[in-house]
């Protein structure tokens, strides 16, 4: 049955396919974007025009609201994207390997973007760059980002660093270690990420390891509400919900921090400023 799809659909790909190129030249260029932060990237490098299909989570800047949904993240339409004679399809990892794989079987040009790091968004956006002829722009997108993280750093190097939580999801519970990208941000914002090292980089984690941490800052991104977070047992003892240093998607717009893309330098200023709510309303 699995084979009997698999040529149905090359089937298809070849008649949607024949007389077009896989690759066209820069100018003409047709993307299907599946990753959030890609398109953001494309878009912050003027290339907005070029996009034709995206998923349904590709919501900014808000102009991309009006362009072709071929599917969700985790669940891509394949004869969608085929429809649209894409000349390159950029993806990510993980839930979207597999989505890969076809296309490429199917003779698509596939660019897979994950960044894991912070200097990885550096070197994936100027390889984005390379890869749309856009190399100049990618490359004064990287060097103002690089610059406004070293500004943010130096006017925050002798302040007081608060320890901070930040929980990704309730059940099970899971944060992040200082080795991811979203770890990262919270630390050259002027904080510092209270678990430095977990099994992965975005890992669970016992609420009794959160107790003993005592963070300052909590930033509850696991859509729990504060009644629920305040009855946690244990939890009253931690110095965030003492001090209502507690902080939701209200607050700080979690796609600031947890898309690798331009906007986690608002990200880091959207911490930094919780930090420096914390450190004139604590004694």
């Amino acid at each position: 049955m699995r084979k009997l799809a698999i040529l149905m659909i090359t089937i298809l790909a070849l008649t949607i396919l024949a007389g077009c190129p896989s690759n066209s030249a820069p100018g003409k260029d047709r993307y299907v974007v599946l990753s959030p932060e890609v398109a953001e990237i494309l878009a912050s490098l003027g290339l907005e025009s070029r996009i034709v299909g995206l998923t349904t989570e590709c919501t900014y800047p808000t102009s991309l609201r009006m362009i072709h949904k071929v599917g969700a993240f985790g669940a891509v339409k394949l004869e969608d994207v085929l429809a649209l004679k894409p000349s390159i399809v950029f993806t990510t990892a993980l839930e979207q390997d597999g989505i890969a794989q076809d296309l490429s079987r199917l003779g698509i040009r596939v660019e897979s973007v994950y960044p894991k790091s912070v200097n990885d968004i550096f070197l994936e956006i100027e390889r984005i760059g390379r890869i749309t002829g856009s190399d100049d722009k990618a490359a004064e997108l990287t060097a103002s980002m690089k610059q406004s993280i070293h500004e943010i750093q130096i006017r925050n190097s002798s302040k007081i660093k608060p320890d901070v939580y930040l929980e990704i999801y309730r059940d099970p519970l899971m944060s992040v270690s200082d080795k991811s990208f979203v770890g990262e941000l919270i630390e050259i914002a002027g904080g510092n990420n209270v678990f430095d090292t977990l099994e992965r980089d975005y890992s669970r984690v016992n609420p009794e390891t959160v107790i003993a941490a005592k963070p300052d800052i909590m930033i509850c991104f696991s859509q729990d509400n504060l009644p629920n977070i305040l009855s946690r047992k244990g939890w009253q003892v931690i110095p965030a919900l003492q001090d209502s240093m507690i902080f939701f998607e209200d607050s700080i717009d979690p796609d600031l921090i947890q898309r690798a893309g331009p906007r986690i330098i608002e990200g880091i200023m959207a911490l930094e400023k919780i930090y420096e709510h914390w450190r004139t309303s604590t004694p």
